[in-house]
């Protein structure tokens, strides 16, 4: 049995320092880094268009175009891929294509940041699901502390982000992106540091990479019988 190259996805709120503990966790895998969360800088425009998206039914036109209008140009720079062949139509077409990047990187082992990725792969052989998370007044204290940022502006930061984020996930997948069943790790990154949030989501993923004793025909061929 070979051991398969590690798989980590990793959900995080604003303020958890989630970009320096995945690009952490992808140096010492030696991964590469998908980190395609939402940013706080368009969460304000996805929460308008996922709240013209929620009225489909009485604007269909108008709802797709606005959500497609926003997320379209982001294609390329959001998921770090070139696009397909022309502007997206539908919000399958978007979905498929995002998807299908995840499961490619997958196959050759990454970290992923965001966009439903713990859903997507939830049945990536080893994958490794973790929520990164904390206090909403500690994380906007680190984001504070850490960014320089005006107190003001990182709340708004704040509100938008987590928002969109979770408006994406249920939109998308029906699914609350906060629900401790879609993670085998769930940190509090205000209270631990991110060195260690970093070794332990390692620690964690080579773990879940090591083939089972368990695994393997002769324990397939007997879990049939």
């Amino acid at each position: 049995m070979t051991t398969a190259r590690p798989v980590v996805t990793i959900s995080a709120a604003y303020g958890t320092g989630s970009e320096a503990i995945g690009r952490r966790v992808a140096d010492a895998l030696d991964l590469a880094f998908l980190d395609r969360a939402i940013p706080a800088a368009v969460a304000a425009e996805l929460l308008t268009a996922f709240a013209d998206v929620a009225s489909l039914e009485s604007h269909p036109a108008h709802g797709l175009g606005q959500w497609l209008t926003v997320f379209a140009p982001l294609g390329s720079a959001w998921l770090g891929v070139p696009e397909p062949q022309g502007p997206w139509q539908t919000e399958s077409e978007y979905l498929d294509h995002t998807e299908s990047v995840m499961r490619r990187a997958a196959g050759r082992g990454v970290v992923i940041m965001g966009r439903g990725a713990s859903i997507v792969l939830r049945h990536h052989p080893g994958a490794l699901h973790v929520r990164l998370d904390g206090p909403p007044e500690r994380r906007l204290a680190q984001a504070i502390a850490t960014g320089g940022l005006d107190p003001t502006a990182a709340a708004k930061a704040q509100r938008q982000t987590d928002s969109a984020r979770r408006h994406y996930v249920r939109h998308f997948y029906h699914l609350d992106v906060t629900a401790p069943s879609l993670y085998h790790l769930y940190l509090d990154a205000t209270a631990i540091s991110p060195s260690t949030c970093a070794a332990v989501i390692v620690r964690a993923a080579r773990d879940r990479a090591e083939p089972s004793p368990t695994s393997g025909p002769e324990a397939s061929g007997r879990a049939e019988q």
